[in-house]
């Protein structure tokens, strides 16, 4: 699977879900993710960093589905060096700004954890 799921915590104790993003991301994939993330899961209204892998492809039917699921958690922290898969990741963006999710991409993951912790609800 394109996705790859794993609970886990930062260095100073917050927990969150960790995403492996590879290869192509079908609809199935952003479907796995919700279920993680929706109301009575374990990660509902969490935070996720997802570690996104040079190559990875998002298909058109994804692509629309992830900004349906704004509501279901916090912040999103996404490590992306690849400029190509940034730029795919910015197409989405620009549909899930305009509904108030919180997600922004990183090349570096200590910044992105940073980033992530500051969105830790008080």
């Amino acid at each position: 699977m394109p996705l790859e799921f794993e609970d886990a915590v930062s260095p100073s104790g917050v927990p969150y879900l960790c995403i492996h993003a590879s290869g192509q991301v079908s609809l199935a994939d952003g479907h796995a993710f919700a279920a993680l993330i929706a109301p009575g899961a374990r990660h509902h209204r969490g935070l996720v960093l997802s570690r996104v892998a040079k190559g990875t492809e998002y298909s058109p039917e994804v692509r629309k589905f992830f900004p349906t699921v704004h509501e279901d958690f916090t912040a999103v922290a996404a490590i992306v060096t690849s400029p190509i898969v940034r730029a795919a990741i910015n197409l989405m963006l620009r549909f899930a700004n305009s509904s108030g999710a919180v997600l922004r991409m990183f090349t570096s993951e200590t910044e992105a954890m940073a980033w992530l912790e500051s969105h830790v609800s008080a």
